[in-house]
């Protein structure tokens, strides 16, 4: 072998290294609970300014208080579960002010937060006499667990809360179950769960992610300008080594097409960050009793607050079909 082809060969396989191990850099920042540069970044955008636990991009510190301050006033409960691979998970109990046999378990979003996803939600299940249950999602928030599971591993667990909450309260209770941007993806995932319980009255998917693979393939060109490809293959390869999953297995369309019970479907009609159009994927996909609701003003995870009376009124006439309001 000559000179000039050997040299050209090790320059093409340094750089072949070079761009797996970048690949797995940017991929271990996607999912790791501490994120080297990422965690610089939600830092400066979480409510306290610090990044640690909690990170909000939606709410000013003052507003994540307000919700905070108003669960503890109705003597929120913190419930602790051990997942199923040992993980300490937390959860929170917003009890109803009078009796009832309703849960509103929420799922928040991707780095997101109890409270700056669902606060606001929170209050509006809570005024229609229910009692609300927000999770901690694994790796995040006072949850234990290294690494972020896209719904992959967040889609298990919920339907563990939903076992553990109906051995702590008996079977005479109903759920609902919500979940907003990686949270509406894991509740999709839990849809088609063979083993979600049968007291789950009906799923609210808000602006959800057909798969995680499909939001990078999205993402990458839209946000990082440059090809997703091979970034994506390579990055599946090594997240399955590392972290038990590839980000193509997070897949909300497939499992959905296995849903069991009523789904409500929401999106921003203006979402640039999981766009409109995977809606109506996960929609299409559902065999179950259905409905679809599009906000048309809305950017990512802001249907509620872009037209509340819209959102609160489609979502009340969706659930009184399952249950008495």
């Amino acid at each position: 072998m000559n000179k000039k082809v050997t040299i050209g060969l090790s320059v093409l396989g340094g750089a072949a290294l070079g761009f797996a191990g970048a690949t797995a850099f940017i991929a271990n920042e996607a999912v790791s609970r501490k994120p080297l540069v990422l965690s610089k970044v939600f830092a400066m955008l979480s409510p306290d300014g610090t990044g640690e636990n909690d990170y909000s991009y939606e709410y000013s510190r003052e507003k994540y208080d307000e919700y905070d301050a108003w669960c503890a006033s109705l003597g929120v409960q913190e419930f602790e579960m051990t997942a199923k691979d040992g993980a300490r998970l937390y959860s929170y109990l917003i009890p109803s002010e009078k009796e009832s046999n309703i849960y509103v378990l929420c799922a928040h979003g991707y780095r997101g937060t109890r409270y700056g996803d669902f606060g606001a939600q929170a209050q509006f299940y809570h005024s229609l006499g229910f009692n609300v249950i927000l999770i901690d999602q694994r790796a995040q928030g006072k949850s234990e667990g290294k690494y972020i599971g896209f719904g992959y591993y967040e889609s298990q667990d919920l339907v563990e809360w939903l076992k553990f909450y109906n051995a702590k309260f008996g079977n005479g209770i109903k759920f609902i179950v919500a979940g907003i941007s990686m949270g509406g993806a894991t509740v999709c995932m839990a849809a088609g769960n063979e083993e979600l319980p049968e007291n789950v009255a009906c799923i609210i998917s808000d602006c959800a992610y057909t798969s995680a693979e499909n939001e990078i393939k999205y993402c990458f060109p839209h946000y990082v300008n440059i090809p997703a490809q091979p970034f994506v293959s390579i990055a599946n390869v090594i997240n399955s080594k590392t972290v038990g999953y590839s980000f193509k297995e997070a897949d909300a369309v497939a499992t959905v097409k296995k849903a069991k019970v009523p789904m409500l479907f929401i999106h921003g009609g203006a979402d640039d960050f999981v766009p409109t159009e995977m809606v109506y994927e996960l929609y299409n996909a559902c065999p179950t009793e259905k409905d679809l609701l599009i906000v048309e003003p809305a950017i990512h995870a802001q249907s509620f607050f872009a037209d509340p009376e819209k959102y609160q009124a489609k979502v009340k006439e969706f659930i009184g079909k399952y249950i008495e309001l």
